[in-house]
């Protein structure tokens, strides 16, 4: 079909279409997307398109990838394909909808500013689906993975979070590791930014602290790539590669990018 809806994107103008579970949506009011505001829950944001079969887009679409096998990174892509009578359904349904969620909307984004005056970015537990302002990246999977942090060997480990699994992946010692209980990195997006280095010593400003090691060196928060893929990991001040967690093994790459606070 087209581009696919992600979070942490400024979607604009009115009429932009997005893919979202096999879906056509456009776009009725322009804002910057998160998770929680998917088109199927905000019909104020929205509605169901009438051509369902192709759609253009004020966004470049991602280049896809290979896919990469592994228990818990499978690549399932899921359509449905929805005939005239459920698609005026949908509309109709939106419709009704649209009278209360416009003010439903407006008391979220007051409380999504309100932040900006507060820390630029804070942990918060993973509840079961991902908090506001989630720091997260679509990708050529079709995936969204979150940035994530659990507790490993008396310390505190950064990775990534698999919504669709419930579980952040770190690494330690050489392997991956699984973590059930985690915390999610949530941030104001104007107040953070990825910068690319090989040496953290070259990175100015504050680094988004991701938690630290048993004996207390602190963890910072990466993006790796594999293979234009994405994966969230950890770094150290000072050090001239970065690890993440992937296929029950710990790999380190030695060019990767290191979230920072703006100035």
């Amino acid at each position: 079909m087209g581009e696919k809806w992600r979070p942490n994107v400024a979607y604009g103008p009115a009429g932009t279409k997005v893919e979202y579970e096999g879906t056509v949506y456009e776009l009725i009011q322009p804002h910057t997307s998160q998770m929680g505001w998917e088109p199927t829950q905000t019909p104020a944001l929205w509605r169901v398109a009438r051509d369902q079969g192709h759609h253009s887009s004020h966004h470049d679409d991602h280049h896809s990838s290979s896919h990469h096998s592994s228990s818990h990174h499978d690549d399932h892509h899921h359509s449905s394909h929805h005939d005239d009578h459920k698609t005026e359904e949908n509309n109709n349904n939106n419709n009704n909808q649209q009278q209360s969620q416009p003010q439903q909307f407006q008391q979220q984004q007051n409380q999504v500013n309100t932040q900006v005056t507060g820390p630029a970015y804070s942990w918060v537990p993973y509840q079961g689906s991902m908090p506001n302002n989630a720091v997260a990246i679509s990708n050529s999977l079709g995936k969204t993975f979150c940035v994530a942090r659990g507790n490993v060997e008396g310390g505190i480990h950064p990775g990534y979070c698999d919504p669709a699994k419930n579980r952040c992946y770190t690494s330690y010692g050489g392997k991956e590791v699984v973590c059930e209980k985690f915390e999610v990195l949530t941030a104001d997006p104007s107040r953070i930014q990825w910068v690319r280095t090989n040496n953290s010593n070259n990175v100015n400003g504050e680094l988004v602290n991701g938690g630290n090691e048993k004996d207390g060196t602190p963890t910072f928060v990466c993006k790796c790539d594999r293979d234009g893929v994405p994966y969230f990991g950890k770094t150290y001040k000072g050090a001239t590669c970065a690890y993440y967690g992937f296929d029950d093994k710990e790999h380190k790459v030695n060019d990767f990018e290191i979230l920072t606070v703006r100035n």
